[in-house]
């Protein structure tokens, strides 16, 4: 049978009318918030910096020598970082600092809290003589992915001030500006909750761990996806290193854009 001019294009039409739209993880007006966000440290930034950056996966990478979970590692990693960041760190000193510990309750077999929750992730004061003091909490040492955010996230905030940038004191551009430095995979990961429980003969308990960020799995994935497809990086490498949670918000938004871009 011989076919009708067109006949193709029109059964593609067709079949296009049933295919899934895809949808965006995160909502609309969040997402025109990040979208905002990150096309203004793009302008920001510039365009040869995206492009050009490394995206880190392992602080190995970065310090050259595995994680110790000790003090010492972390003022190793806070030197390569703010190498890396180009921010001058010889009047800025890391510490550490630990939460209130919680009063435990407990009355014969029952479950309770063995660590509590984590208001903080890290600590920036800046002092009239020019010095900074970065404290980090002392849980994440032992958390390459926490870590690694929590410096980044407070040398990013230094790096900014000190050039004047609109964006110096908005928590959510300096969770966008570290993607662009590199370090988004180790940030969206942290976002992930997570909960251990334990338990003995007598007792049990639960510890809920949430890390540095403080924009969610869907957001991270969102943001990922968004500079995956700024830097035309379809299926990046650093992609495999992301958690769960995230790669599958990062895989949605990547049809999204894709879709909304009439790719």
């Amino acid at each position: 049978m011989r076919q009708r001019k067109g006949g193709t294009m029109w059964l593609d039409q067709v079949i296009n009318l049933f295919k899934k739209k895809p949808k965006c993880p995160v909502g609309s007006t969040d997402r025109a918030v990040l979208d905002n966000v990150f096309s203004h440290l793009i302008e920001e930034f510039g365009e040869e910096f995206v492009l050009g950056s490394n995206v880190y996966t392992d602080p190995k990478e970065i310090t050259g020598m595995g994680l110790s979970g000790d003090e010492t590692y972390a003022q190793i990693l806070f030197q390569k970082l703010g190498a890396i960041i180009d921010v001058d760190t010889s009047m800025v000193e890391l510490g550490l600092f630990s939460d209130p510990e919680d009063v435990v309750l407990d009355s014969g077999v029952i479950m309770v809290s063995e660590e509590g929750s984590e208001p903080a992730s890290s600590k920036f004061t800046e002092y009239s003589d020019g010095s900074v003091e970065i404290l980090i909490n002392h849980k994440y040492l032992n958390d390459p992915s926490c870590l690694v955010a929590s410096i980044a996230f407070e040398l990013i905030r230094l790096k900014s001030r000190r050039e004047g940038k609109e964006f110096s004191e908005d928590d959510v551009s300096i969770e966008v500006a570290l993607i662009l430095f590199g370090f988004g995979v180790f940030n969206a990961n942290s976002s992930v909750i997570k909960m251990n429980t334990w338990s003995s003969d007598l007792r049990g308990g639960w510890n809920i761990k949430k890390g540095a960020s403080q924009l969610s799995p869907d957001a991270h994935g969102y943001l990922l996806a968004l500079y995956s497809c700024y830097r035309g990086e379809n299926n990046p490498d650093w992609a495999d290193s992301l958690e769960k949670e995230v790669m599958k918000s990062f895989c949605e938004s990547l049809k999204y854009l894709k879709y909304r871009s009439g790719n």
